[in-house]
């Protein structure tokens, strides 16, 4: 072992030129690195800074932190550093004082050249420095475990006591480096392992999930779908993932389309950014002209917010592992089919009954103790898979009725 003994969360091709990349950062941080200071912590109103290389989904995740910073310090003022895809995220949130972007070059999913991505991580990393600079924080927190944490700009900051993981090197610029633990464990977990220093506690059975979006009235949502007001909820279906390994054919899905046209009499609302889903929608319309009036798309037509304005309009939603599942499971009761995913790792932290069915092998007998999650692992997504979702959906509906009786 050359250097400090570290846990790599990297296969070994990455993770020894990692190991070589810290004892040159060891050595550095030896030096005047370690003798700067910038005064005592502020205990009472601390300067926070959380770092987040990530997408939308770990920003929305991240998000749920926030308001255990605040009961922990009522007066804290906290500012986020993250790439500027998760605006949409951060939009609203009465946590956050400022945002911050730094486009990190490896987690940059845009379509331009690797060049071009280049160029605007070192751009939006001048800025990003410029910016902050004029702070002195008290912590700083990267949240990044796996690839790209932006510990490098640590050096350029001013930040009493810095914390994060240095399972991807740079971590000796770190006050506290954290590693993975063994197994499996959910990103949320984590979130809260660095968050523990500051004295911040939470656990994932009592944390309060949620999403900032302007409030909408059914008229004002259904008119974006040229639709009025339906006497009954939707079903939603949201078949798309950034990740063409995960997806479920449109055979699949238009399969499950026609099980819901007959289990009920509810709208089917067909969501997405990219014509799989107006095809899946074309095929459902095709194959059951009867219920063409049943049947809505929304593809390219939905923010977001409108996601999540929808979903608590809606019966279910049913969707993959993607943003959409952790936006419906806050407002209705979703079904989850993860194929090749991420495991237990980011599985939804729901507040309405969740059914996660998923073939990750290392998640196999895992699931999340919060009230109405489920999770099952399977092998294949065939007809027996299909038929779970429906009989998922008609406890959903029969535990609808029975609140409505009440």
């Amino acid at each position: 072992m050359i250097g400090k003994p570290r846990k790599y969360c990297a296969p070994r091709r990455i993770g020894y030129p990692l190991q070589l990349l810290d004892v040159v950062v060891d050595q550095y941080v030896r030096g005047s690195y370690s003798q700067r200071d910038y005064g005592l912590l502020n205990t009472d109103a601390p300067s926070i800074l959380l770092m987040t290389s990530g997408h939308l989904g770990d920003a929305l995740i991240l998000s749920y932190a926030f308001p255990l910073i605040r009961q922990r310090y009522p007066k804290a003022q906290i500012d986020v550093l993250a790439g500027s895809w998760c605006d949409p995220i951060w939009k609203g949130n009465p946590y956050i004082r400022r945002v911050v972007h730094l486009n990190h070059v490896s987690t940059n999913r845009r379509s331009a050249s690797k060049w071009s991505k280049w160029q605007e991580f070192y751009r939006t990393t001048k800025s990003a420095i410029k910016t902050l600079h004029d702070t002195v924080y008290d912590y700083s927190i990267d949240v990044r475990f796996s690839d790209s944490p932006m510990h490098f700009v640590l050096p350029y900051l001013q930040v009493r006591h810095k914390i994060g993981f240095g399972t991807r090197g740079f971590g000796g610029l770190l006050d506290e480096e954290f590693f993975m633990p063994d197994g499996e464990v959910h990103n949320f977990d984590l979130i809260l392992k660095v968050l523990k220093p500051m004295g911040i506690e939470g656990d994932l059975r009592t944390v309060a999930p949620y999403f900032v979006h302007p409030a909408q009235s059914p008229a004002e949502l259904w008119a974006k779908l040229n639709r009025s007001v339906s006497e009954q909820k939707p079903v939603l279906i949201l078949p798309e993932s950034g990740n063409e390994g995960r997806m479920l054919s449109i055979d699949y899905w238009s399969q499950l389309a026609t099980r819901l046209l007959t289990e009920s009499s509810h709208l089917i609302v067909f969501s997405g950014q990219e014509t799989f889903t107006t095809e899946l929608y074309e095929r459902v319309r095709q194959e059951h002209p009867a219920d063409i009036d049943r049947l809505v798309p929304a593809v390219g037509s939905l923010t977001l917010q409108d996601i999540a304005s929808l979903s608590e309009q809606a019966q279910a939603a049913f969707t993959l592992d993607s943003l959409p599942m952790h936006l419906c499971c806050l407002g209705c009761p979703t079904f989850s089919f993860q194929k090749n995913g991420m495991g237990i790792q980011f599985f939804p932290i729901a507040n309405l009954p969740t059914l996660v069915v998923h073939n990750h092998q290392l998640s196999r007998g895992l699931t999340i103790d919060r009230p109405g999650f489920q999770s099952e692992y399977v092998t294949v997504f065939d007809d027996a898979v299909q038929e779970r979702a429906i009989k998922w959906f008609r406890n959903v509906n029969a535990q609808s009725q029975i609140a409505i009786a009440k």
